[in-house]
């Protein structure tokens, strides 16, 4: 074997040692390739997994948000109608039963037919409707309202008295010797604005009112 032969044949070997070392590096860089490769689509993943929840809680917590606020909404407004109901309730109740009742204070000599009388001792004043100056109730909350009206007479005298609802009579007296306290009562419709009174028809003689017996008059809304 000639030297350039012997040369031929080394570097041969050389050149297959390095293909070989050459190719088991591309094998182990395929390898680590793959795994890198596998590694980064398991990351991947992952981060998709977390992205796709995040993103559904994003899109939830709105809605859920509004959910809460939809609720809220409709407990105030249940609150609210409660509310007005109890209120409405509270005001009609208050409303009921109260009214108004006033007596002459002294005895009234001769007042005669056409008088007005005044009811000048007020004991209950429903909204200040009525006036113990002048014996004329205002009323002050439309309703259906129960009147009444004592009148007591001098024995030998006698009055015949009228509930007057603006120009309308509501109702009539008579008292006499023989029944000389009356009393008249009337239910009636009012509305807010009308004037309610009590006014002499004919008679003679003193309309009494004293610790015996008031001559009175009063009023309650019913309803």
């Amino acid at each position: 074997m000639n030297l350039l032969t012997f040369g031929h044949i080394t570097t041969s070997l050389f050149v297959l040692a390095i293909l070989d070392v050459n190719a088991k590096s591309i094998l182990i860089n395929n390898s680590t390739v793959k795994i890198i490769i596998s590694e980064h689509n398991s990351s991947n993943g992952i981060q998709t997994s977390v992205l796709m929840d995040r993103l559904y809680k994003d899109m939830k917590i709105p809605f859920q948000i509004e959910k809460k606020i939809q609720a809220i909404t409709d407990k105030v407004s249940k609150l609210e109608n409660k509310v007005e109901s109890k209120s409405s309730f509270s005001t009609k109740t208050k409303s009921k039963g109260e009214g108004f009742y006033a007596y002459v204070s002294n005895n009234l000599a001769n007042p005669g037919s056409g008088h007005t009388i005044v009811y000048d001792v007020v004991m209950t004043n429903f909204k200040n409707g009525f006036n113990k100056h002048t014996g004329i109730f205002t009323v002050p909350v439309e309703g259906l309202y129960s009147l009444t009206w004592v009148t007591r007479v001098y024995c030998s005298k006698s009055y015949t008295t009228e509930l007057h609802v603006n120009k309308s009579i509501a109702g009539s007296t008579f008292a006499y010797c023989g029944a000389d306290t009356v009393t008249g009562n009337a239910v009636v419709q009012l509305h807010i604005g009308d004037v309610v009174f009590v006014r002499t028809l004919a008679g003679s003689g003193e309309i009494r009112s004293n610790k015996d017996g008031r001559t009175s008059f009063s009023g309650f809304l019913v309803n």
